[in-house]
């Protein structure tokens, strides 16, 4: 008789063990994004899972909520919202994500950027103008990616490409060069185009290519030297 309720109790704290396994596993639900850093205005797509089959799920960026959308009969769902235009002043931000369905929440975190390119000062006698140089959203379609200046001569045609380092982090960004020269050589009177990308090999970017690239006009009002 003993056995028999020893072995009942065993059973039972089993079957309870088994019933708070389960309870736990499903209270943890997930949320991810299809990639880590978005430009700016672009689509963010997420995933949760985890979450009470068959709900309704509140999605909130920060305090701002998003929307809702019905889980499947897995507790999963897909939905996407636009990230918003950043500040003019802000070239890179974190942004959280929440997701609860009221029982099951879950977190989690992208950044979004610009796609920017510039140097400071702004202006100065270009034969001895030193700068840093700044770019961000570099790295939006191949992490860690070389980042190179063409300097454009007046006439259209490239007169030297540099390269400036690598971009860093999620985003790709290189928040501060070392101070040089913005022209590290004699450049003639006229608008000259700076144009930053990612190719060692200079061809004038349009809206048609896929990898980031900055132009920017830089004017020498006399000869330099």
């Amino acid at each position: 008789m003993g056995r028999i309720a020893t072995t009942a109790a065993a059973l039972a704290a089993g079957l309870a063990s088994g019933a708070a396994g389960a309870a736990s596993a499903q209270a943890e639900a997930t949320l991810t994004t299809d990639t880590g850093c978005y430009q700016e205005t672009q689509e963010v797509i997420v995933n949760g899972s985890g979450f009470a089959p068959s709900s309704v799920v509140t999605l909130s960026r920060g305090d701002t909520v998003l929307g809702s959308t019905q889980t499947d009969a897995n507790g999963a769902f897909r939905n996407k919202f636009d990230t918003p235009e950043l500040p003019r002043d802000i070239r890179e931000r974190l942004y959280e994500v929440s997701a609860t369905d009221s029982t099951n929440t879950a977190q989690t975190t992208y950044r979004a950027t610009r796609i920017f390119a510039s140097f400071r000062p702004r202006s100065g006698n270009p034969s001895t103008l030193r700068v840093r140089f700044s770019v961000y959203g570099f790295g939006l379609v191949q992490r860690r990616a070389p980042v190179f200046l063409h300097y454009v001569r007046p006439d259209r045609k490239v007169a030297r490409t540099i390269r400036l380092g690598t971009a860093t982090g999620v985003c790709g960004a290189i928040a501060q060069t070392k101070e040089r020269r913005l022209f590290p050589f004699e450049a003639s009177q006229g608008v000259w185009i700076l144009q930053f990308d990612t190719r060692s090999k200079y061809e004038r970017a349009t809206s048609k290519r896929r990898t980031p690239w900055v132009r920017k006009p830089v004017e020498i009002f006399s000869r330099m030297g």
